[in-house]
């Protein structure tokens, strides 16, 4: 039960992080990573974390989803006991 809710809540993590990053306008950065935008050192900094927090929500985190409900589903319920 413990892995199951370590995988959930590393997906939800790896979505809010990029949430976050997109809120916060990192976005605009990436362009930073190829050499076509201007940005300095912390535009380089913001577009690389928010290519890796997209590359998480978009690769990582729905795997780790699946991951954490099919353990969930297979655990089945707990026994019952009978007195």
């Amino acid at each position: 039960m413990r892995r199951t809710l370590m995988l959930l809540a590393t997906a939800l993590t790896l979505v809010a992080v990029f949430l976050l990053l997109h809120l916060l306008g990192a976005r605009q950065y990436v362009g930073a990573l190829s050499g076509t935008r201007e940005g300095g050192a912390l535009g380089l900094v913001l577009g690389l974390l928010y290519a890796l927090a997209w590359f998480g929500a978009v690769l990582l985190a729905p795997i780790l989803l699946l991951a954490g409900l099919a353990g969930a589903s297979l655990q089945g319920a707990p026994p019952t006991r009978r007195g």
